[in-house]
């Protein structure tokens, strides 16, 4: 007599349900590495646009910045976003090293770009 009990049992609910579980995650860990990959990305371009405009202001500065370092922010339309800069003399006269970090979050942030470029004296 053919058994009337139709179904699986509870052994090939759990094995079905880790083998559809595996690719789940995998998309969560896609996803969350994504939604990182995208913040990078914002902050390298917000912060590549704001040195260009710090550079700019430096350049053009009716009292032009002394030697040494100084540390500022970029107001309210850019919260969280902080900058340290350092002005120094190279062997070339009338040509200064400027150096200037960006910040996203705080000096602690692993959010942090670098740029260096060279200014001449007006």
């Amino acid at each position: 007599m053919p058994d009337s009990r139709r179904g699986f049992t509870l052994i090939e609910v759990l094995v079905a349900m880790l083998v559809l579980s595996i690719p789940f995650v995998t998309l969560l860990v896609h996803e969350n590495r994504g939604i990182d990959y995208a913040m990078r990305s914002k902050f390298y371009t917000t912060s590549t646009l704001l040195a260009g405009q710090r550079v700019a202001e430096v350049k053009t500065a009716v009292t032009p910045m002394g030697t040494g370092e100084a540390k500022g922010d970029f107001g309210v339309d850019y919260p969280g976003y902080t900058y340290r800069e350092n002005l120094e003399s190279t062997p070339l006269a009338g040509y200064y090293k400027y150096t200037l970090h960006i910040f996203w979050g705080g000096e602690k942030s692993v959010f942090e770009n670098k740029f260096i470029t060279y200014i001449a004296a007006n």
